[in-house]
């Protein structure tokens, strides 16, 4: 798989090196979650597009000085409620 080493956000292409290496080795098509129906065709696309686009800095170029930089792990955003316990 492609290296992200080039990037133009060096956290980003890390974090895309660790994916990249952990779809890899996964049969063509396997299911990584069965509730979303992830795929490693889906994480492979998704790293093919971002590998296009490794050079290209968000819109709007660098971030707010206000704005404050998120520490830890990125949250996923939750679209659906679960059902009651």
């Amino acid at each position: 798989m492609a290296n992200f080493d080039d990037t133009f956000d060096p956290e980003l292409g890390a974090a895309c090196n660790r994916l990249a290496a952990f779809v890899e080795p996964l049969p063509e098509g396997a299911v990584i979650d069965a509730t979303s129906r992830l795929t490693e065709r889906d994480l492979a696309l998704i790293l093919r597009r971002l590998y296009d686009t490794r050079h290209t800095e968000q819109v709007g170029g660098a971030p707010d000085e206000g704005a404050t930089r998120r520490v830890g792990r990125a949250s996923i955003p939750i679209t659906a409620g679960r059902p009651a316990t």
